[in-house]
């Protein structure tokens, strides 16, 4: 079955080709950061690096470790709580949406590496699992339709590129 029709959401930025003087719009998420016990930083880097296959980075004066995922980036920050690492940073991120090209394929190669992986499930926007990394992190692997995928519109070059 083919797709054609565009995501729910639509561009705020659609048809912009300039920017109102004192307006401001968001451009684009320039990296997403998430915690993990410092204890952990072994299994997340394998399964960042390893298992989802994405490539590392080193980013100056930063702890922990920094990941790319299709031109963004993903910080991985450890923290020591009371208890020596086992409690949650206040204020973590909910879950972290990654667009894959085969979710059933990621999901696979998450249970061959002994990752929790839910079943992969239709939803608007094409079809998507929950996983969890080795903190506990909540990963969305979102495969959009192949047509949609190739209708999103790129980033709009309006006062961004700075």
């Amino acid at each position: 079955m083919t797709h054609t029709t565009r995501p729910a959401w639509p561009s705020p930025l659609a048809g912009r080709t300039a920017m109102k003087p004192g307006v401001a719009i968001v451009c684009g998420v320039h990296h997403v950061q998430l915690s993990f016990p410092a204890r952990a930083q072994a299994a997340m880097e394998r399964f960042y690096g390893e298992v989802l296959g994405l490539s590392a980075l080193t980013v100056a004066g930063r702890p922990g470790l920094s990941f790319l995922a299709g031109g963004q980036r993903i910080d991985l920050v450890p923290y020591k709580g009371q208890s020596g690492g086992t409690e949650r940073a206040a204020g973590n991120l909910v879950h972290l949406a990654l667009t894959v090209s085969d979710v059933d394929a990621l999901r696979q190669q998450l249970l061959v590496h002994g990752g929790l992986a839910l079943e992969v499930a239709p939803v608007s926007e094409g079809r998507r699992c929950y996983a969890r990394d080795p903190a506990g992190n909540l990963i969305e692997l979102l495969e959009l339709p192949r047509q949609a995928a190739a209708d999103a519109p790129d980033e709009p070059a309006v006062a961004c590129s700075a």
